[in-house]
C-alpha cells in the first residue's frame, strides 16, 4: 500500500531510470552522513558503494542490457557522481532555498 501511495503522491513511473535516481539520492544521504564518522565512515562508505555498484550491475543485467554492460555501468557511474555533486552544491550556504528540491526533481 505504501508503494502505491508514493507512486500516486509523486506520480513517478516505475522504470529503471526512476529507481536508479532514487538509489543515487539514498546513497548520497547515507554517504554524506557516514562520512562524519571519520576514517571508519569513509572506509565503510566505500564498502557500501561497492555493494551498491554490484546491485546496480545486477539491476542493469535484469533490465536486459547484457551486451553493453561495462559501457552502461560507466555511464551510470558518471550519473551517480554528477548527481552527488549537484546535491552537494544545492545545500551549500550560498544555494537558493529551492535549489535542493529542483535538483532532486
Amino acid at each position: 500500500m505504501f508503494a502505491n501511495q508514493s507512486k500516486s503522491m509523486f506520480n513517478l513511473e516505475k522504470t529503471f531510470k526512476t529507481t536508479f535516481s532514487l538509489l543515487v539520492l539514498h546513497m548520497w544521504f547515507y554517504l554524506r552522513r557516514i562520512k562524519q564518522e571519520g576514517d571508519y565512515g569513509v572506509e565503510f562508505g566505500q564498502y557500501l558503494y561497492e555493494i551498491y555498484n554490484h546491485d546496480v550491475e545486477l539491476r542493469v543485467s535484469k533490465a536486459g542490457v547484457n551486451l553493453l554492460l561495462i559501457k552502461w555501468m560507466k555511464e551510470l557511474e558518471k550519473i551517480f557522481y554528477g548527481n552527488i555533486v549537484a546535491y552537494n552544491r544545492a545545500i551549500l550556504p550560498e544555494a537558493k532555498p529551492g535549489d535542493f528540491a529542483t535538483v532532486i526533481w
